[in-house]
This record gives C-alpha cells, sequence and structure tokens, in this order.
C-alpha cells in the first residue's frame, strides 16, 4: 500500500497537538503514513526553550497547564501518559527550594510542587520535550516520524497534488498533507523602529551604552546593556516583567522577605529601567485560586446561546449576522461581571432572573477595565502615586482569591467566558468598525486584568521602586522621540500645565509581535504570498491579522479557493480566530485541542478514501465537527 506523507511545519505546542493526535488517530486507523517536522529546534517547547534561566516564570498556575487532550474532549483517546505539566514534575521528582525547583533525588528535602505553583519556563519546555518523546514513541509501526532540522523557505502545490517544501538547506521534500504551525512571529521592522535603529547605531560612538532592542527573546540579547545604562521598556505586560526579572534577577540581584515585606537587594549591575505604554498602567495579579482545576463561573447572561440567540434576530430582521459590541454585547459582559462581583460581595448569589447591575459594582468594573476613564493628574507625582497605589490595592484583591474577592471574581469571568468572546469575534462575527475598536480598546483591557502576571511580579515592581532601580513614566501617552543632542531617547509626557522629559540610553520594545503575512519577516511567508497560497484576512476592509481561512483552517488563497489538503493553526490565524495562544487546560475541553482534533479527523477521513481498504482496529467516527464546550 502506498505510503502517504503529512508534514507539519512548526513543532512547538501547536504542531505537537497535530501531531498527537495523528498518532493517536494512525493507532486506530493504521494506514501507511511518514510525518515529516521541520522545526530548527528541539520538538515540542517551540518558544519555551528548556535552557533559560528559572526566574523566567509562565503566568498561569501549572497545575492548569497541559499538551495532552481531556478524555472527554476527544472521541480517540491520548495513546500515552498524559500528565500536566504540574503531575509531571511531579513524577520526576521536583521540588521547591526557595524560589529556585531542583531534581530533589534520593536525598529529598526541598517542598513539593502543589497545585498554586507558577512554575519556571524551562520546566514547561522539559515537560514539552517529555511529550514529544512519549508522543512519539507511542506511534504505531505503520507510521515513521523524521525531525528536519530546518526552517521552510518555500512551498510549492504539485500538479497532482499535495506540496513540494523547500526547506532553508536547500533540501525539498514532497507531501501529500501539511499543517503550518510556526507559531511566534517575528514582524519587519517599522519606519519608525528603523529610525530607531539606524540612530543607535549612528549615535554609539557618542553614547557607548546608546541602544535598541526591538525583539528580546531569547533574553540573552539584553546582555550587552550597560550596568550604568537607563532603559526604556515600551509595554507593561509579561513580555516586560521578563524583561525587568533578567535586569534585575538575571544581573545577580536578589529578593528577599523581611517582617512580611519584600526587598530588593542591588547587586549593582541593575540598570535603571523605566516603564512606558499607551495607558502605562500596570497588569493586573492573578488572584489566588480558589476554584480548583477545573472550576469556573457558571454564566447567566453573556452565553454562547444569548449570542447565537441575537445573531439570529438580526438574521431574522434582515440586519445580517454582525454584531456591534458596544451595543449587543458589552452590556452583557458587564452584567455577568456584575453578577459575580455582587455574589462574592453579598456572599449568596442574586436571582438571575431578577438581577441588574447595580452602582456599586458598575463603579468597581469600570474602574478596573478602564482606570484611567475620567481621570487627569496635576504632576509625575501624582499619576505615580496612582500607580503605586493601583498595584497595592490589586495585590490585596488577589491575596483574597478569585472567589474571596469581588474583583477578582468579576475579572475571572472574562477567563472562563473565553469560548463565548470566541464566538462573537471569530470569522467576521463582529462588524469590521466594532472588531477594531474591539482589538484596539476592549482586549487590552480584557488582557490587562485577566491574563496577567502571578501576585510575585507585581511585588517585585513595587520592591524594585523603594529601591530605585524602577519607575515608572511620569504619565500615559508618553511621546518616544530621539534626542539627537545628547544621543538618547527621550519620553515626552503632557501633564499638569507642562511636559516632563525622561531620558533613556536603551530602549526596549517589550511586547510580542502579533502575526500578519503583510508584515512578517520570514521568507517562508513572503514566499507563501508570492505563490498565492495564503492571503491576508480581512473583515470587511479591517485586517485583524492573520491568515484568510475557511471554517476547517483551511487557507485560503489568493484565488479565494481554500485548498483541503493544507491546514493552519494557532497564532497564523489569529484574526480569523480569537485568542489563539493559550495552551491546553487539564479537564477542559480546549480550543487548541478541539482545533487539532478536527483537522486531524479531516486528514483521515481524506486518508480513509486514498486507502479504501485500510484495516481499522476501532472505526472512528470521521464526519467533522464537534460541538463540545470549549475555552
Amino acid at each position: 500500500m502506498e505510503r502517504s506523507s503529512v508534514t507539519i511545519i512548526g513543532i512547538g505546542p501547536r504542531g505537537m497537538s497535530i501531531l498527537e493526535r495523528i498518532v493517536a488517530f494512525a493507532r486506530t486507523v493504521p494506514l501507511p503514513l511518514q510525518v515529516n517536522l521541520v522545526d530548527p529546534g528541539e520538538c515540542g517547547p517551540g518558544v519555551h526553550l528548556p535552557r533559560q534561566p528559572q526566574h523566567l516564570l509562565i503566568n498561569t498556575l501549572a497545575s492548569q497547564v497541559t499538551i495532552f487532550p481531556f478524555a472527554e474532549a476527544v472521541q480517540i483517546p491520548c495513546a500515552c501518559e498524559a500528565p500536566s505539566l504540574t503531575e509531571w514534575a511531579r513524577a520526576q521528582g521536583y521540588r521547591r527550594f526557595g524560589e529556585q525547583f531542583v531534581k530533589a533525588g534520593a536525598a529529598g528535602g526541598g517542598e513539593e510542587i502543589t497545585d498554586d505553583d507558577y512554575l519556571p519556563r524551562q520546566l514547561l519546555g522539559l515537560y514539552l520535550s517529555w511529550a514529544y518523546a512519549q508522543v512519539a514513541g507511542a506511534a504505531p509501526p505503520s507510521m515513521t516520524i523524521r525531525h528536519l532540522r530546518q526552517r521552510a523557505a518555500d512551498m510549492a502545490p504539485q500538479p497532482g497534488g499535495g506540496y513540494l517544501v523547500e526547506l532553508e538547506n536547500g533540501f525539498s521534500l514532497a507531501s501529500d498533507f501539511v499543517f503550518l504551525a510556526t507559531g511566534h512571529c517575528r514582524n519587519k521592522l517599522t519606519d519608525e523602529e528603523a529610525w530607531y535603529r539606524n540612530f543607535a547605531q549612528d549615535h554609539a560612538r557618542y553614547n557607548s551604552k546608546l541602544g535598541f532592542v526591538r525583539h528580546v527573546y531569547p533574553l540573552d540579547r539584553l546582555a550587552g546593556i550597560a550596568a550604568d545604562a537607563t532603559v526604556a521598556v515600551q509595554g507593561l505586560g509579561l513580555t516586560a516583567h521578563d524583561v525587568v526579572a533578567e535586569l534585575t534577577v538575571g544581573r545577580g540581584g536578589e529578593f528577599v522577605t523581611e517582617d512580611g515585606e519584600l526587598h530588593h537587594i542591588r547587586s549593582g549591575m541593575e540598570p535603571q529601567l523605566i516603564l512606558f505604554s499607551r495607558n502605562c498602567m500596570p497588569a493586573l495579579a492573578r488572584g489566588v485560586n480558589q476554584k480548583g482545576l477545573a472550576g469556573r463561573h457558571q454564566a447567566r447572561f453573556f452565553t454562547r446561546d444569548a449570542v447565537a440567540e441575537m445573531r439570529e434576530q438580526r438574521l431574522r430582521a434582515g440586519l445580517g449576522g454582525q454584531l456591534d459590541f458596544d451595543r449587543d454585547l458589552f452590556p452583557l459582559v458587564i452584567k455577568e461581571m456584575g453578577y459575580a462581583w455582587r455574589t462574592v460581595a453579598d456572599g449568596v448569589a442574586p436571582d438571575a432572573g431578577w438581577y441588574a447591575v447595580g452602582e456599586d459594582e458598575k463603579e468597581a468594573i469600570d474602574a478596573m477595565l478602564f482606570p484611567l476613564r475620567g481621570r487627569s493628574f496635576g504632576s509625575a507625582a501624582e499619576f505615580r502615586a496612582f500607580f503605586r497605589n493601583c498595584l497595592e490595592q490589586d495585590l490585596c484583591e488577589a491575596g483574597r482569591g478569585n472567589l474571596g474577592s469581588p474583583a477578582k471574581a468579576a475579572a475571572d469571568v472574562l477567563r472562563d467566558a473565553r469560548a463565548v468572546l470566541q464566538d462573537v469575534v471569530e470569522n467576521g462575527g463582529l462588524a469590521p468598525a466594532s472588531h477594531r475598536k474591539f482589538l484596539n480598546v476592549y482586549n487590552p483591557a480584557i488582557n490587562r486584568i485577566t491574563f496577567g502576571p502571578p501576585c510575585q511580579r507585581n511585588a517585585q515592581l513595587l520592591a524594585l521602586m523603594d529601591a530605585g532601580v524602577l519607575s515608572v513614566a511620569p504619565g500615559p501617552n508618553a511621546a518616544l522621540r530621539i534626542d539627537e543632542e545628547r544621543s538618547r531617547f527621550a519620553l515626552y509626557t503632557k501633564i499638569g500645565n507642562g511636559t516632563v522629559t525622561a531620558h533613556a540610553d536603551v530602549l526596549v520594545v517589550a511586547r510580542l509581535d502579533t502575526y500578519s503575512p503583510e508584515s512578517d519577516d520570514s521568507v517562508f511567508t513572503r514566499n507563501l504570498v508570492k505563490r498565492g497560497i495564503v492571503r491576508p484576512y480581512f473583515n470587511g476592509g479591517f485586517h485583524p491579522g492573520g491568515l484568510d481561512i475557511d471554517y476547517a483552517n483551511h487557507p485560503v488563497g489568493r484565488s479565494g479557493r481554500a485548498s483541503s489538503t493544507l491546514w493552519a493553526v494557532g497564532c497564523l490565524v489569529e484574526g480569523a480566530h480569537y485568542y489563539t495562544h493559550a495552551l491546553p487546560r487539564p479537564r477542559i475541553h480546549s480550543r487548541q485541542v478541539l482545533d487539532a482534533d478536527r483537522c486531524v479527523r479531516e486528514l483521515f477521513t481524506q486518508l480513509a478514501a486514498r486507502h479504501p481498504a485500510a484495516p481499522k482496529k476501532r472505526a472512528p467516527r470521521l464526519a467533522s465537527g464537534l460541538a463540545l464546550q470549549r475555552c
């Protein structure tokens, strides 16, 4: 029987989910199959490199991270052992020794890793490498796996079907089916960024500390920053926390607790840090988890059924199915958050049939989502005091937990309702103007209050401020300029009746790029676009990012047609899809797993049609689509 070939381009977590599903299906339908894995790095970790320092943390409880499918979410179970990150770390003998997680061995010692630990990304990388070995080892004899440690450079459709994939070293491989799972991208420099880069290069002779870091990962890119430099860090999200950790703890600084207070002990190698962003507000810390591994808020108002009914009503009225987030959905979001807030504040759930949002919860939720609304500041000192107060109050709320703090219970609604937000946004679910506003206004607010760092990170910010290592810009909306006379970068902030200026020697852009075929810097993307295999996704005239795909994750090409033998998943389709970067959770119908299962199910439907006499150990139902709750 002729062997079919499948190529997965990118074998980080998204590619891993595809491979795991292929192995599971192949054990049930043992067709002759060659699977090519194209990735220059190790299989499994992707950007979560096993060789990175332990002061870089994941921002999700390790007990709520897995790479394996929930058994109830898929028809064909995982073919190997499927522990969560925490379960794996315990089984491998890792224990906590202060802030370090070490394999204890026979000597023991340390403390057991708990379900409430935020583990280093180093361990996540090791876990994903281990998971790959387990999945690959479970492949049936009918299936062979080959890892080509190269980047894909080009891909061309073949006259007889399938694709010819060309690697950077010039080697080509023919493949009947291809999955694109290349993960996080790197964009071309904008004109403004090229200006900053050229300025840093041209003026380094006048200021030896001058530098511009556009892409921070891997973080050893920061090694050249001088200890006596002032560094402007653009961003206050999770990437900024990595930069801060690398330039403080990574430089030998220490955090110690004395009399219940966290302090930073300087090593003398830390540069001076200035954080700034558009609104210049901190990402709020995650509340102590009191819901267990899979507990979630049960929505009463902002539900998938409510969204579907709203669309149906508009269609019946001849208004089209696209919704407006402000008009149609934000009131339901506020009502759902308010209900969670009121339930915790009163200690008893209100009658959902009679509940209306009260002024207390409305004011509290608005202050969380949009803390600068209606505020002005007379001085830099006033703004910085406000920033600090926000951090301190939020840490108190986080310590009360996501079932003990009204604020954290309300914020958690947005995490628990992610599947509803996906139904709202995806595949042109919002009108173009509303889609743009959602991504520019609401999505940053949701991320800031819901998907922030562990408490310890924001406590460290306060300690660094006290130690004089870190400050924030004088206010929001700082304008970034270059000061040629001083050969430094300058932040100009209008505040009160004047403008306050802060100077820096190094500019670090602390944010991840979003993927767009129009801005991606890879040769592979450029060639896919040039050949017309892919095109950007547009909702009307708005390009939110990502590739255009159909409902089965097949990229749509320049001609407007989709290829049934090509799939794209993860960050590549962030635009047509929403929030594609979250890793699967144990005991939850996770989006990454469901997408992988649906795509691989279709793959095996096509394979079965090519090999109608193939033996089956247990015939799976190969119909497309699963009506399952996801997150």
